[in-house]
C-alpha cells in the first residue's frame, strides 16, 4: 500500500481544540514561524483580533497552566492529541470524556515522550513503571535520557510523583478552556472545507510529492499496513504544520494549517533558494546539517550528540525540513533524518547557476 492510500483527512471543532489551546499559548513564535514558511504572511482578521483580546482576558492561573501544558518547548498536553486518530468526534465534550478516560499513568507515558523525541532509545513501557515506583529510579532517567531543560526536567519529575493530580490538574484546564473561551472562540467552517476540497484535489494532482511538503518530507520505508496518514485540517494553525507521533496511535498525525494546503505550493525556485539560505542563517542549523551528512539518525541521538534540548533541536530542524535540506525517514517504530552533502551543495548553488 503506497503512502496515499494510507492518507485519512478529519477537521471539526473538536480536532481544532488543543491546537487552539497551542495558538494561544505560543502565538508570537508561531507567526514568527507562518512567516518563515509563507513570506509576505501578515496576523490579520478574526483569528489574529481573537487571540489578542483573549489573552488579555485570561486570568493568571490560567496561563500560567496553558504554558506548563502548551509551551512550544514542551507542549505536553499536545502528546493527547492521537486520541484523534481514534474517532471521528462530533464534539469538544467526547473528546474530553476520552482523554478523561487516559490512565495517569498512560498520560506520563504520552507526555515523557516529549522529552525523550517520538521514536527514544531506552524507552519502554516497563520503564514508567519502574519510575512510578521509585523517585531515584525517575531522577536517575530523567537526568540521563531525557532531552528537557533543567525547569522542564522539575516539572516532568513532579507529575511522577503525583500522576493523579497531574491529570485533574491538566483536565480542569480543559474544562474551563472549553467552557469559558473555546465555546465561544472563532471558527471559519466554510474555509476548512473549501481547504479540504482544495487538499483532496492537490493530492490525486501532485500525488506523493504533495504530501511528502505536508508531512516534513517524511518518507515511509517500512509502515504495518493498517498504520494511517492522518491529516487535521486546522483554523489555529493556519499557516504551518506539525507531527505528532505516537507508539501507541494507529496513526501519524499531522496537523495542517488551512491555508498551509496552498501555500505550499506558491513557489519559485527563487523563492524557494532564498528560504533555504535563510534557514542556514542560525548556527544550530549549520551544526545539526553538518551532523546529518553521510548518517541516519534518530532525533533522540542528535539531541544528546549535539546537547541541545528536545525543543531547540525542533526549532532548529524545522526549517532545514520545510526547505529539503534534511530528509526524514519512518523506519519501523523509529523516524530517521539524514542529509546529503553533495544534495545540498547542489539545492543551493543550482539556481545562481541557471539564466536569468
Amino acid at each position: 500500500m503506497n503512502a496515499l492510500e494510507r492518507v485519512k483527512i478529519r477537521f471539526g471543532r473538536a480536532f481544532d481544540f488543543l491546537p487552539s489551546i497551542y495558538r494561544l499559548t505560543n502565538d508570537e513564535r508561531l507567526t514568527k514561524h507562518f512567516l518563515e514558511l509563507t513570506p509576505g504572511y501578515r496576523p490579520v482578521g478574526e483569528l489574529a483580533e481573537w487571540v489578542r483580546t483573549t489573552k488579555k482576558k485570561l486570568p493568571e492561573t490560567i496561563l500560567e497552566k496553558m504554558s506548563l501544558y502548551f509551551d512550544w518547548k514542551a507542549p505536553l498536553g499536545m502528546r493527547i492529541s492521537p486520541v484523534m486518530s481514534e474517532e471521528s468526534f462530533e464534539s469538544v465534550q467526547a473528546l474530553l470524556q476520552k482523554i478523561a478516560l487516559v490512565s495517569p499513568k498512560d498520560m506520563i507515558k504520552d507526555f515523557l515522550l516529549i522529552g525523550l523525541g517520538p521514536r527514544s532509545v531506552g524507552y519502554d513501557e516497563g520503564v514508567v513503571d519502574k519510575i512510578l515506583d521509585d523517585q531515584k529510579e525517575a531522577l536517575v532517567f530523567l537526568a540521563e535520557k531525557a532531552v528537557l531543560t533543567p525547569q522542564q526536567k522539575a516539572v516532568m519529575l513532579d507529575f511522577i510523583s503525583d500522576p493523579e493530580k497531574m491529570k485533574d490538574d491538566y483536565l480542569h484546564l480543559l474544562q474551563w478552556y472549553e467552557e469559558h473561551v473555546y465555546s465561544t472562540s472563532p471558527y471559519d467552517e466554510k474555509k476548512l472545507k473549501e481547504s479540504q476540497e482544495y487538499l483532496q484535489r492537490n493530492l490525486s494532482t501532485h500525488g506523493n510529492g504533495y504530501l511528502l511538503k505536508l508531512t516534513d518530507n517524511l518518507h515511509y520505508e517500512e509502515l504495518d499496513e493498517d498504520r494511517k496518514i492522518l491529516l487535521v485540517l486546522s483554523y489555529f494553525i493556519e499557516n504551518a504544520q506539525g507531527g505528532i507521533f505516537h507508539p501507541r496511535s494507529e496513526s501519524d498525525v499531522f496537523i495542517v494549517g488551512f491555508n498551509f494546503v496552498s501555500s505550499v505550493l506558491d513557489r519559485d525556485s527563487v523563492s524557494i533558494a532564498s528560504r533555504r539560505y535563510g534557514a542556514l542563517s542560525n548556527p544550530n542549523r549549520i551544526r545539526l546539517l553538518n551532523a546529518l551528512f553521510g548518517k541516519r539518525l534518530t532525533g533522540y541521538e542528535l539531541s544528546r550528540s549535539m546537547k541541545l534540548s528536545n525543543a531547540e533541536l525542533t526549532e532548529a530542524f524545522s526549517a532545514l525540513v520545510a526547505c529539503g535540506l534534511v530528509k526524514t525517514f519512518r523506519l519501523n517504530d523509529r523516524i530517521i533524518f539524514t542529509a546529503d552533502r553533495d544534495e545540498v551543495i547542489e539545492m543551493l548553488t543550482c539556481v545562481l547557476d541557471a539564466p536569468s
